[in-house]
């Protein structure tokens, strides 16, 4: 598009320099010859042209260098996962090819540049494919392989040399998550971690138990199957645990796929400020079958107290040889409760348990329920499909929220927002009063929340942006729901504890009544210790018959 609009301004040329030097240089097709370089080339570059009333500049013949590789893009998307009740699995999982890929266009392409046959492309356009072609590979070597035991095997086997965008700082497990993948090594990962259909829902419980029609009754029958119902136990290669109050013990299985028996060696790299132990430190896995370990993760005196620390577990065949990688993400917490409970009915109750990393005081407050509330508006397609805030009425809508004073706000475009969400894809971008991008939702097709934990003061900003429409401009209702700070409403605590006890578990009992029919609620439960706010657990209610 700024191409685009040189051309169209009778320009013969365009200069495009990044905001930083820490941003990507990338290849793209242009309307007018282009020169793309970073922020503090570019800056020499405009002072030169305000220099001179005559400036000029000269193309030279390329000279061949070589590039680093496996640096992490800066647009590329970081952990921790961003999903209410999802934070203990890792993300991403794993890294791919996705910079500047000479890929084949479309001569007749919706925007862009037309009568280009080819096009270095970056992004997920790029990195996705490589990744799914490996699955490819992946079904033809193992047909009997699940989904889980292929993309096991693509993070067991990749590599770790990789590093941030800075081209120095090594990568982390939310940077590139297990890491490279490496799909010849891959063929062969003498183990997998394999999960099954009711693992998924067991990890729903957790991570989505609005999904269920009975939440309740649905977890529980899964619990006595004895599937595990906390997100850390989810039977994937990476261990991650959101809130470590204390100490906790992760179980993970593995099965051979070697078709022959091993001993694997089980070695761990402590995250910093925490203590692992791994049992047994040599686990048989018998040929075709499967075998299980735990890991239990210890907060030290030292441990930084809400800060992700990193480390990592191992697995080595001391037979044939196989290696098996997994990156472990721990955060140190003083308190551990539900980051979501879910209910239906105008009245009704639901319960939640609440572990603590401490001995001392503590209060359980309500606050809410609030009820979603609609803004109609449209959006027009954005010509080049890339969010920038100036886009506001070429390819963005823009809605304003005061914020003061308030404990919580989320920001929704449900499928049901728009009238085809199988042929429209609207993304949401949020921006606090200083102007900083503090959330955003980029899921395929339109089904985009957002969500604020104690926002600043002021007026933010929700960009609606219209990757794909469908009707242009594309009518839409983007939804909100936004908490006080102040305790107060039809949320109720029926029970909870006057104080807490180091490694207490307690449960925390909440009810609502005479709320409206036909909508969405949202509240929240406040936890206070001695030092301030410890978090919150919000209470989703659906009155929908």
């Amino acid at each position: 598009a700024k191409s685009q609009a040189v051309e169209i301004a009778g320009g013969a040329g365009m200069i495009l320099y990044n905001v930083d030097d820490v941003s990507s240089l990338v290849s793209d097709n242009h309307y007018v010859p282009s020169l793309h370089t970073n922020n503090t080339d570019g800056l020499v570059i405009k002072d030169y042209i305000a220099a001179n009333e005559a400036p000029t500049a000269t193309l030279s013949g390329g000279t061949k260098t070589s590039a680093q590789g496996s640096v992490m893009a800066a647009f590329s998307s970081r952990g921790p996962n961003a999903a209410t009740g999802a934070a203990d699995l890792i993300q991403p999982d794993v890294t791919a090819p996705g910079v500047n890929v000479l890929a084949g266009n479309t001569p007749t392409a919706l925007s862009g540049a037309p009568g280009q046959l080819f096009q270095a492309i970056s992004g997920t356009s790029m990195s996705s494919p490589h990744v799914a072609g490996a699955f490819a590979l992946l079904k033809q070597a193992h047909p009997d392989w699940s989904p889980a035991a292929a993309k096991s095997a693509l993070m067991t086997t990749s590599r770790q040399d990789v590093v941030k965008e800075d081209g120095v700082t090594p990568a982390d497990p939310f940077d590139m998550g297990a890491g490279h993948i490496v799909p010849t090594t891959a063929l062969s990962p003498g183990i997998v971690y394999d999960a099954g259909f009711l693992d998924y829902l067991g990890f729903l419980c957790e991570a989505a138990p609005e999904v269920f029609s009975d939440a309740a009754a649905t977890c529980a029958s899964l619990v006595g199957l004895g599937i595990p119902t906390d997100g850390s136990e989810l039977n994937v290669p990476s261990i991650g645990i959101a809130e470590l109050v204390g100490a906790q013990t992760v179980t993970r299985t593995v099965t051979d796929v070697s078709g022959v028996r091993d001993r694997y060696r089980i070695t761990a790299e402590a995250p910093p400020g925490v203590s692992v132990e791994v049992s047994p430190r040599v686990l048989r896995v018998p040929a075709n079958g499967s075998a299980s370990y735990t890991v239990t993760f210890t907060a030290n005196d030292d441990a930084a107290l809400g800060e992700w620390a990193f480390g990592s577990v191992t697995l080595s065949g001391i037979r044939h040889g196989a290696v098996a990688y997994s990156p472990t993400a721990v955060k140190p917490a003083l308190f551990d409760a539900a980051a979501q409970v879910s209910g239906t009915g105008t009245d009704g109750s639901a319960e939640f348990s609440a572990t603590f990393g401490y001995t001392g005081d503590y209060t359980a407050a309500a606050h809410g329920m609030e009820p979603a509330v609609g803004a109609a508006d449209s959006v027009n397609q954005d010509p080049d499909q890339t969010f920038d805030p100036s886009d506001v009425g070429a390819g963005a809508t823009a809605h304003t929220f005061d914020l003061t004073g308030m404990a919580f706000a989320r920001f929704a475009l449900p499928p049901e927002s728009v009238a085809d969400a199988g042929l429209t894809d609207l993304d949401m971008f949020v921006y606090d009063p200083s102007g900083t991008l503090v959330g955003s939702s980029t899921n395929g097709g339109t089904d985009e929340t957002v969500d604020v934990a104690l926002p600043d003061a002021g007026v933010y900003t929700v960009y609606v942006h219209g990757w794909l429409v469908n009707t242009d401009p594309e009518p839409y209702t983007l939804y909100s729901w936004i908490v006080s700070a102040t305790p107060g409403g039809s949320l109720v605590i029926d029970s909870a504890p006057a104080s807490a006890t180091l490694g207490a578990t307690e449960t925390i009992d909440v009810s609502w009544s005479g709320l409206d029919a036909g909508t969405m609620y949202l509240g929240a439960v406040s936890h206070t210790g001695p030092d301030g706010l410890l978090g919150f657990t919000l209470v989703q209610v659906s009155t929908f018959e």
